[in-house]
């Protein structure tokens, strides 16, 4: 089918885009100012989102072992496991431009 898959993204693959601002610094932002914390995380997740959607190849992962990945989508209705926001079951691990 065609449509979005949700994927958890490992912290590598974003950190470049938040510049200066190490995951602790932006985590620290999110509870002590959040104005500018959303500030960063928006333009940090556009520029990857920007860079993503250029052409090129997405490694990824399944966040289970397969024997309890096949469990879990049986007990789902069709493709719902493929835009599960809250309950990702991959996980992008590298992106290389072709």
């Amino acid at each position: 089918s065609d449509g979005p898959i949700a994927c958890q993204v490992e912290s590598v693959l974003m950190e470049p885009f938040f510049g200066e601002y190490s995951p602790a610094e932006v985590r620290k932002f999110s509870r002590e100012d959040k104005v500018r914390g959303n500030r960063i995380v928006t333009q940090s997740s556009t520029a990857f989102i920007h860079e993503l959607s250029s052409l090129g190849r997405v490694h990824i992962k399944l966040m289970l072992k397969a024997d309890e990945f096949f469990e879990k989508i049986s007990s789902m209705p069709s493709d719902a496991w493929l835009e599960d926001t809250k309950n990702p079951l991959l996980i992008v691990v590298k992106r290389t431009s072709i």
